[in-house]
């Protein structure tokens, strides 16, 4: 679906998924999890103190930090200016499943608690075209974070979407994840989706 989820295919640890036969290139969630990644080393996640925006300044637009706040609920705590203009408002306050279609929400609540147990997910999302508003396709990624105490109680994430906004608000039903796992353990399902994958190089 992009260069990046190609890098995902040719990663002899990931069985791979159907890629989109028009590829879209989504640099800000490479670049995100590359630092992320980075910063994580051998450990389950890295620490949200740890979260340096100056490499990341080219994306800190369609970056986000959500506290978890109860099992599968995420509150947004810093929400860049692109997401405010995918909803018409300021985010910061409000739950992710704010951007999600209301029949996709108990998906991404699932997600959600995979990322609390130190999964990563990325996920297409897709908004469907309407009066003013044009089709728009995009990428959800979670990342966990911990706090000072070594819980998993932040999620680093990233909307980037593709295209004209349109007419706010812009909601988005959720697609099959194309990574997320805990390297040395069996994949877990995401309900109703496929299964998980693995992805190498420690736990996720």
């Amino acid at each position: 679906m992009s260069d990046m989820i190609q890098d995902f295919d040719r990663d002899p640890g990931a069985r791979g998924l159907p890629l989109s036969p028009a590829p879209i290139r989504f640099p800000a969630v490479a670049s995100v999890q590359a630092h992320w990644e980075a910063l994580r080393g051998g450990r389950t996640a890295p620490a949200r103190a740890e979260i340096d925006p100056r490499p990341l300044a080219e994306c800190l637009s369609v970056m986000f930090v959500a506290e978890l706040v109860a099992p599968g609920v995420a509150r947004l705590r810093l929400a860049g200016q692109s997401l405010g203009d995918l909803l018409g408002m300021e985010p910061r306050g409000m739950p992710l499943s704010v951007f999600v279609e209301q029949q996709d929400r108990d998906e991404l609540a699932d997600a959600l608690q995979q990322v609390a147990q130190g999964v990563r997910v990325i996920l297409p999302v897709r908004s469907v075209s309407g009066f003013a508003r044009p089709a728009l396709d995009g990428l959800l990624a979670l990342m966990p974070l911990t706090d000072a105490q070594g819980r998993i109680s932040r999620v680093l994430g990233v909307l980037e979407t593709a295209g004209p906004v349109g007419r706010a608000p812009r909601r988005f039903s959720l697609g099959k994840p194309l990574a997320a796992g805990v390297a040395g353990a069996a994949p877990r399902p995401v309900r109703g989706r496929p299964t998980l994958r693995v992805i190498k190089g420690g736990r996720c």
